[in-house]
């Protein structure tokens, strides 16, 4: 896809997201959801009830340009499920704000296993998603995805407990061990003061190398 048209995109995105925060702000939440629905026509050429239809995988289909997941679009249809679900949350439809939730962190997500970095003109809306679920009780997926974002946000800490309490859920399944495993060493990668930053000193992350080294071969056993 043309690289024009996805900044075009993006600079729409901007102006969508100062309305989101005006309707949150005012709390014409229907309208925010009207304001959703046409943005979702005409960014995706789908409205909101169609895209609420979309199995996960054909969600995904939406953002790919060929077999390569565009993080730019991943990150706005994102962001825009999250805009979705506050207003759902706000007019007490619980059930279908968690649906938007659910599907924004599939996203944002799908974006980190890519291999991709957030883009920056959705960090704020992730970072928000990331504090909604706090109050949610989640699944193993989900917290597959949770861990990972946080990572992509720089939050090391937070992703280092996400990842722990779904390592313990799926009782260290070798896989799973595995992912860990590689994202601590991506971390040895980073600098003092990225690592500082993350609140996860290197120190900390050689004992958690250690420790996951030590369950794996115990698993072996």
């Amino acid at each position: 896809m043309p690289r024009d048209y996805i900044l075009r995109m993006i600079e729409q995105f901007g102006i969508v997201w100062r309305r989101v925060l005006k309707h949150k702000q005012l709390r014409t939440y229907e309208a925010g959801l009207a304001d959703v629905d046409t943005t979702y026509g005409t960014m995706f050429g789908l409205n909101a009830r169609f895209i609420d239809l979309l199995p996960d995988p054909a969600l995904l289909d939406l953002v790919r340009d060929g077999e390569r997941l565009d993080a730019d679009k991943a990150g706005i249809l994102a962001a825009l499920h999250t805009a979705e679900g506050d207003f759902y949350t706000e007019l007490r439809r619980i059930d279908e704000a968690f649906r938007r939730y659910e599907r924004a962190l599939l996203l944002y997500g799908a974006i980190i296993r890519a291999g991709d970095g957030l883009p920056k003109e959705v960090r704020e809306p992730a970072t928000h998603l990331l504090e909604t679920l706090e109050l949610y009780v989640l699944d193993p997926p989900l917290l597959d995805d949770l861990w990972r974002v946080y990572g992509g946000l720089g939050q090391y800490d937070m992703a280092e407990n996400v990842l722990w309490n779904w390592l313990e859920t799926v009782e260290f399944e070798p896989l799973a061990v595995a992912d860990a495993l590689a994202w601590y060493n991506s971390l040895l990668n980073q600098t003092h003061s990225a690592l500082h930053k993350g609140k996860l000193p290197r120190t900390e992350v050689h004992q958690s190398i250690a420790e996951l080294q030590t369950r794996a071969v115990d698993a072996d056993r």
